[in-house]
């Protein structure tokens, strides 16, 4: 009888357990408002010299590698499925570019590491990533789908 009346506890608080459910709903983040410059500022910055030194020259400085402007994404180099799977990990990054012809585009910069992407010309949305020691030695090769 005991073992019936512990059964019966346990799928009750099982059931009811399970039965519970967030009222809260997710709302995804949209933008409600528009920023407007003010009466007195212009839509668009003007050059001030670095200092405050009037007369000065105005320079831009470079976006790093493996990063967007806000403009329309760089486009990789090129390599078909064949060629991905004629990389081996004994190449080096100058095997690689003997090889096939095409850089790549560098896109990060890390630890020692360079990792290169690859658009693969054969089979479109999909991309190689392969990784390189500083002394060009491979260290990972991937496949994937964006």
């Amino acid at each position: 009888m005991n073992k019936w009346i512990l059964a019966l506890a346990v799928l009750a608080v099982m059931a009811s357990g399970c039965s519970k459910k967030d009222d809260k709903s997710t709302v995804s983040p949209t933008a409600s408002v528009t920023v407007q410059p003010s009466a007195g500022a212009s839509a668009t910055p003007s050059g001030t010299s670095a200092g405050g030194a009037a007369g000065g020259t105005v320079t831009a400085t470079p976006t790093p590698k493996g990063t967007t402007g806000g403009g329309a994404a760089e486009t990789p180099s090129t390599l078909t499925k064949e060629q991905v799977e004629k990389i081996t990990l004994t190449s080096t990054y100058d095997d690689l570019v003997k090889q096939t012809g095409s850089k790549g585009k560098l896109v990060k910069e890390e630890n020692g590491k360079r990792t290169y992407e690859f658009a693969i010309s054969n089979q479109a949305g999909y991309y190689a990533e392969i990784v390189y020691f500083n002394d060009g030695k491979i260290s990972e090769k991937r496949v994937f789908q964006k």
